[in-house]
């Protein structure tokens, strides 16, 4: 039996260029890449995107999934852990 190949999921921020909340939660993504990517499992991309938004949004697979600046790393370590979990669930159909 072969390995499974890794899974890919893309997180994308986006928001207004020179945007202070956006470019805090890209470099928060950047910086937890191997953290998540080890965690849980997958290849993670991040990527970001200029979007005319009044707040950051943060896309994984092109499904928006919170919109705003997390408080902190951990509450989006915990977004995109919760996304994943439940997307796994539905690969593994």
């Amino acid at each position: 039996m072969g390995l499974k190949p890794e899974r890919r999921v893309t997180v994308t921020v986006a928001g207004r260029r020179g945007d202070y909340h956006v470019w805090t939660l890209a470099t928060w993504c950047y910086e937890l890449k191997e953290f998540l990517e080890e965690d849980l499992g997958v290849k993670l991309a991040v990527e970001v995107m200029e979007e005319d938004s009044e707040l950051p949004r943060l896309y994984i697979d092109n499904t928006l999934v919170f919109e705003g600046l997390p408080g902190e790393e951990g509450y989006l370590i915990e977004i995109i852990k919760h996304y994943v979990s439940a997307m796994r669930e539905k690969w593994e159909v």
